[in-house]
């Protein structure tokens, strides 16, 4: 039973892992029945593979040069002192990100773009805090979901109540395998979803 716990732990930490975040979140839009639905297949492929190579595929794919190189030890990053270059290189490729975004000839992505924005300050903060503690980089990932999906059905109007308890329960379970693991402890995961929650909702609420 506890190798099936820490095993489950593992695939849910997987399939959430923070930087899926913007891409989940174009999912839910493009899926949404709301504006982005509408948008035309090629303009909607052209910021799937934008968003998916830029805050994902790259800042992921840099990780085996610098295991190669020894700055780091493994993919999981338990070490704070080894969080630091990886979320660097993750905050650049996050405005690259933002940067293309927001040159797009696309009157309809300003909640995309400030959501990509509000994911790079997460990154930064993120960064700040690891310098002195070790917060959940998991729980600010989804913390910063769910107050993206919540901020879009105020805005947009979007019926999202079921979606809202979804992601909700996926935060909890995400928190939990994270404790399962004993990669962090109470404090960091209750700190990490707040900070992901409050400081996405905040910079949409800013920006849009």
């Amino acid at each position: 039973m506890g190798k099936a716990n820490i095993l489950v732990s593992k695939i849910i930490s997987f399939l959430f892992h923070p930087l899926l975040m913007p891409t989940y979140a174009l999912i839910i839009m493009f899926n949404s029945n709301t504006h982005f639905s509408f948008m035309p297949f090629e303009a909607q492929r052209l910021i799937y593979i934008l968003v998916f190579s830029t805050t994902f595929l790259i800042p992921v794919g840099i990780i085996p040069f610098l295991i190669n190189l020894r700055i780091i030890s493994n993919f999981s990053l338990e070490k704070s002192n080894e969080r630091i270059i990886p979320l660097s290189i993750t905050a650049v490729s996050y405005y690259f990100s933002y940067y293309i975004l927001s040159r797009l000839p696309v009157s309809t992505l300003g909640f995309i773009q400030t959501m990509i924005l509000g994911s790079l300050v997460l990154i930064i903060l993120s960064l700040i805090i690891t310098l002195k503690w070790k917060i959940s980089a998991h729980l600010i990932g989804i913390g910063g979901l769910l107050a993206s999906m919540f901020f879009y059905a105020i805005y947009f109007g979007a019926n999202f109540i079921f979606l809202l308890i979804g992601v909700s329960l996926i935060s909890g379970a995400v928190g939990y395998a994270r404790l399962n693991l004993q990669v962090h402890s109470p404090a960091q995961v209750y700190f990490g979803f707040l900070t992901g929650f409050i400081g996405m909702f905040s910079i949409l609420y800013i920006g849009l």
